[in-house]
């Protein structure tokens, strides 16, 4: 059990390593999109790595406040795994959300099966955050690829006084984002065509 929780652990660092994590979604209900074409799995530019989405249940979104479960038929319920490791599946529930001209996607982590058997107090130690991703728009319906917001672009802004946007700093450096879900659209709507703004490009082909 050690050994899992160490993990799980290290997973968890090496995820949140440079990623723009929020407090708060991105999104309210009526920026909610949904597009089939996402449906199905998709092979990602790591090797072994599957990215499977689904549509939302409430059954699969249970777990989640209410005023997000009503969502869930309009929301992607997606398993992340990989071939090359014996590990746990990465699960996060996912909403697409049309702000400005840009198709944003808000990645929002579930327990997995090992998770769960966790005790009640170290699962709350635990605060999940939203992470957020613009999808490009690509002319192949069986390929699409996505940036991750930089938080290094974000904490420059911070650290210059560029942008005054409300966060907490960690014990590591990283910045969570404690702003209201307004005002993280007020930022996506400013940077949004700004390249610097985004970093980590992904490239996935369907499989089926």
């Amino acid at each position: 059990m050690k050994k899992l929780l160490t993990a799980s652990i290290l997973v968890a660092m090496i995820m949140l390593s440079g990623c723009l994590s929020a407090l708060y979604p991105l999104f309210t209900e009526k920026e909610i999109v949904f597009d089939p074409k996402l449906l199905g799995a998709w092979k990602g530019d790591s090797e072994g790595e599957i990215y499977t989405f689904q549509q939302g249940t409430p059954e699969l979104f249970k777990e989640l406040p209410a005023d997000l479960r009503k969502l869930s038929t309009k929301a992607y319920f997606l398993t992340v795994s990989d071939t090359k490791y014996d590990e746990d599946a990465q699960r996060y529930y996912v909403f697409l959300a049309r702000i400005g001209k840009h198709l944003y996607l808000d990645y929002y982590p579930a327990f997995v099966e090992s998770q769960q058997e966790y005790a009640t107090i170290y699962r709350k130690s635990f605060v999940r955050m939203h992470s957020f991703y613009r999808l490009n728009p690509e002319s192949n319906r069986d390929s699409m690829s996505m940036v991750r917001f930089a938080e290094g672009y974000l904490k420059d802004l911070i650290n210059k006084k560029q942008i005054r946007i409300r966060h907490e700093k960690r014990i590591d450096g990283s910045y969570v984002i404690t702003a209201p879900t307004e005002e993280l659209q007020q930022y996506v709507l400013k940077y949004g065509d700004v390249n610097d703004a985004y970093t980590d490009k992904q490239t996935f082909n369907r499989i089926k």
